[in-house]
C-alpha cells in the first residue's frame, strides 16, 4: 500500500467532487472553489493517492499575515484509517518549509476527537474555543433602513479593529476561517470593502465572505451599538440577496452573545476549536 501526495490537476477535479461527497456530504464546497484554488501558486491544493487511485484531498493556504491555513481536508470513506490524513500533515509541513511559514492553524468541531488528535500528533495546540450562531434573513424590503456604515480605509480599520482582539480571544472568523487579528488582515479587508463603521454611533462591523457569499454573510467581529450593526448586517443581506447571517465568537464576550441571541440568531449545536503550530 502506497500513497503519494501530489499539487491537484485541472482533471482531478470530477473524482475529487465524489471524494468530498463521501467524506463529507454534508459540507460540500469544492464545487465553488477547485478552480480557485487548483490555480494557487502561494498556497496549494493536494490530493492523495492510494495505490494510484484518488482518494483524498486538502488545501494550504497563505492568510494575508502569512500564517498558514489547513483546510479542505478531506479522505473518502474507503481509505479512511490506513494513514492518509497524515500523509497530507506531513505535506503542510513541507510546503511550510518551501514558504518559510511559521505558524499553521485549523479549525475542527469540538466533538471530533479524530480531527483533534490528528492534529496534536504533529504538535498542533489548542489555540481557542468558539461558540457559533447563525440567522436566517428574510428577502424582503428591510422595516429599518440603516444609513450611516462607510466603508473605511486600511490605516483606520487598523486603529479601529487592532484594540478589539482581546475582546474576540485573537480571532476572527469568516468562513470558518480562523483569522489572526494583525495589521494585515485589517487592511486585507478593509480594502475588499468589508469593513464598515458609523461615525455616529463609533459602531464598527466586519461583514463578508471568504467564498460562497452567495449562500451566506459573516460578520467576523462588531463593537458599539450591536443592535445597529445586526441591523445593517441583515440590510446588507438581503441587499445581496443572501439567505443567512453567521457569527463566530468567543464563549467570553457576553454581551455578543445576548445581543445575537435578542436579535434572533440560533446557537450551532456545538462548539469549534482552533488549533496552533508554531514551527
Amino acid at each position: 500500500m502506497e500513497i503519494t501526495v501530489r499539487r491537484a490537476r485541472v482533471e482531478d477535479k470530477a473524482r475529487v467532487l465524489q471524494v468530498e461527497a463521501t467524506a463529507t456530504p454534508n459540507l460540500r464546497y469544492l464545487s465553488v472553489m477547485f478552480e480557485h484554488w487548483v490555480h494557487d501558486q502561494v498556497g496549494e491544493l493536494s490530493v492523495a493517492e492510494l495505490d494510484g487511485i484518488l482518494v483524498g484531498v486538502a488545501k494550504f493556504t497563505i492568510l494575508p499575515d502569512g500564517s498558514a491555513w489547513l483546510e479542505a481536508l478531506r479522505v473518502s470513506t474507503e481509505a479512511q484509517g490506513k494513514g492518509v490524513g497524515k500523509r497530507f500533515y506531513q505535506r503542510f509541513f513541507e510546503l511550510a518549509r518551501e514558504r518559510q511559514v511559521s505558524t499553521m492553524r485549523m479549525y475542527t468541531g469540538i466533538r471530533n476527537v479524530a480531527s483533534k488528535g490528528l492534529a496534536e500528533r504533529f504538535g498542533f495546540h489548542l489555540a481557542a474555543t468558539y461558540h457559533g450562531s447563525g440567522c436566517s434573513v428574510e428577502l424582503e424590503p428591510s422595516k429599518q433602513a440603516i444609513d450611516g456604515f462607510r466603508v473605511i480605509d486600511p490605516a483606520k480599520a487598523q486603529a479601529l479593529l487592532l484594540p478589539l482582539g482581546e475582546q474576540w480571544d485573537g480571532f476572527m472568523v469568516m468562513n470558518r476561517t480562523f483569522y489572526a487579528v494583525t495589521p494585515e488582515l485589517c487592511a486585507a479587508w478593509a480594502k475588499a470593502g468589508q469593513v464598515y463603521h458609523d461615525a455616529e454611533s463609533n459602531s464598527l462591523l466586519v461583514l463578508g465572505a471568504r467564498f460562497q457569499a452567495d449562500q451566506a454573510l459573516h460578520i467576523a467581529c462588531m463593537s458599539g451599538d450591536l443592535k445597529k450593526c445586526l441591523t445593517f448586517a441583515e440590510q446588507k443581506a438581503r441587499e445581496s440577496v443572501v439567505p443567512k447571517l453567521t457569527c463566530l465568537f468567543s464563549p467570553t464576550a457576553t454581551a455578543i452573545s445576548q445581543a445575537l441571541l435578542q436579535y434572533g440568531f440560533q446557537p450551532d449545536p456545538s462548539d469549534y476549536i482552533v488549533m496552533e503550530a508554531v514551527i
